[in-house]
């Protein structure tokens, strides 16, 4: 988006493809936010079907239980991308308040950089997790062990798109935000 007024007193015009990548991440976004969204329902439900399992004769249903956790855990991974491209990730916004802004713009790209290498690294090894040939299933459900680490390996993957994209496109922190 074009700047209105720059510290230079020039005008900017946008990259010609910023829209397209700005649809793009958009699109990201709204997919990322409802997996989360149908996720944690899934959870929600699994547990209320556990808590009224306890009040029925016979027993109950284990898998509820296994099913819910990975949810949490898949949830989890999902939600790293929306919630890194969005700066509410956890973090300390100390620096945030640096009088300089040079300083925290390195900083930020910095943290950027590492989250991508980190990301990436562990992207990396839930590639070789989901690719692992191994006859080692869940104990409830039976899923093979290997999918488990398909939705963690896309949360990471995303999470690595989403820090590329703000060490290029930085953000309003401290006290731009308040400004």
């Amino acid at each position: 988006m074009a700047d209105p007024a720059p510290a230079t007193g020039r005008k900017t015009t946008p990259h010609p493809r910023a829209g397209v990548v700005d649809a793009a991440l958009r699109w990201v976004s709204r997919t990322e936010a409802a997996v989360g969204g149908l996720l944690l329902t899934v959870i929600f439900a699994l547990m209320l079907v556990q808590a009224g399992q306890r009040y029925l004769p016979g027993g109950g249903w284990v898998w509820t239980g296994e099913l819910a956790r990975f949810g949490l855990v898949w949830m989890t991974f999902a939600m790293a991308g929306y919630l890194m491209g969005r700066d509410e990730h956890v973090t300390l916004k100390v620096i945030d308040y640096a009088p300089s802004r040079p300083l925290r713009r390195t900083v930020a790209v910095f943290a950027d950089v590492m989250v991508a290498i980190v990301c990436l690294n562990l992207a990396y090894e839930a590639f070789g997790l989901v690719l692992e040939q191994t006859s080692q299933t869940t104990p409830a459900l039976g899923l093979p062990v290997g999918y488990f680490y398909v939705i963690p390996l896309a949360g990471l993957l995303l999470t690595t798109v989403r820090s590329v994209v703000a060490v290029f496109r930085p953000r309003a922190t401290g006290k731009e935000r308040t400004a």
